[in-house]
């Protein structure tokens, strides 16, 4: 596991201060590896899914196209079985929130959560506005709304959703207090 995680930092370098860094990667490592104890889900998979979910950003796009290649290499280099890599290729390929329904192993679930959750709550909030970075601020805070809005109730595990409950309830309140100024409502000007 440790020469992964130096061969995925390595990869990631170039990421460094950005919303999908390597500091990401740990955060979702951890939050996956708890969620695979809880939910009793093959722990290995899980940590070197979550390690490699978001590898493809150093490569192209789209990222979970270009990490799933790249995992297939990096675990074929590390001599990682095939018939666990055929599986963390999964893991990688299909973390992207749009891919929730082609989730068909509790390991591809856990990891997927894990990835959600670190979109939630203040961190979230922070790494979202981040990632748009120079896009006009209408955009960004419509996407806000678009996909945090959704993501607790799109939570696979019941240990996810009880984890992430309160990050959830951080998020809906930002963004009910986003609105109420976006439309002065909260000065009370109509």
């Amino acid at each position: 596991m440790k020469s992964l995680e130096i061969t995925v930092k390595e990869k990631m370098s170039a990421l460094a201060g950005t919303a999908h860094s390597f500091e990401h990667v740990k955060r979702v490592f951890r939050i996956a590896a708890f969620l695979a104890e809880k939910e009793k889900a093959y722990t290995e998979l899980v940590q070197v899914g979550a390690l490699l979910h978001d590898v493809g950003w150093a490569v192209g796009e789209p990222h979970n196209e270009a990490g799933a290649r790249l995992a297939g290499e990096i675990l074929r280099e590390l001599r990682y079985p095939e018939e666990k890599s055929v599986k963390v290729v999964r893991i990688v390929l299909f973390h992207p929130i749009d891919f929730r329904s082609k989730l068909e192993t509790l390991e591809e679930k856990v990891v997927w959560d894990a990835d959600k959750i670190d979109l939630l709550g203040a961190l979230g909030i922070a790494r979202g506005f981040h990632w748009h970075g120079k896009k006009p601020f209408d955009t960004t805070v419509k996407t806000a709304f678009e996909v945090y809005t959704p993501i607790y109730g799109m939570l696979n595990t019941a240990t996810a959703k009880k984890i992430a409950k309160k990050r959830n309830e951080l998020t809906m309140a930002f963004l009910s207090a986003l609105e109420s100024e976006l439309s002065l409502a909260d000065l009370g000007i109509k």
